[in-house]
């Protein structure tokens, strides 16, 4: 039960997971006084975001740990504030993968000598 001055929203998170495959999932964004806590669970995975200063970062800091984790094409939506039922009223809020690393082309040499076993580069 919430206590007078806390207030949860619940929003849902979708995306791939790890595996690609495609989830759904609510996230529940506390509000305690001037603090933000998220909390989603998904299979086994339980991920609890403390002290965000707004709503937006807590969901900001879902998002990062999933995308940490190897899940990609993530957005939320506010179903619910508070008591009230919001549908899909509100608007999807996409979170952009993360920029695949560069890994450096290899000259022909490099490649030549990887064929042969010489050198890591």
């Amino acid at each position: 039960m919430e206590s007078p001055s806390s207030m949860t929203n619940v929003h849902h998170i979708s995306g791939l997971d790890d595996r690609e495959r495609g989830f759904n999932r609510q996230v529940h964004v506390i509000s305690q006084g001037t603090a933000y806590q998220a909390r989603l669970r998904y299979e086994a995975l339980q991920i609890e975001i403390e002290s965000s200063l707004t709503e937006e970062e807590a969901l900001q800091r879902v998002a990062l740990t999933l995308q940490e984790r190897g899940y990609t094409q993530l957005r939320t939506q506010r179903i619910f504030q508070g008591e009230q039922y919001l549908g899909n009223q509100e608007l999807w809020v996409d979170y952009p993968d993360p920029e695949p690393e560069e890994v450096p082309a290899l000259s022909w040499l490099q490649r030549i000598g990887r064929l042969f076993g010489q050198g890591n580069n």
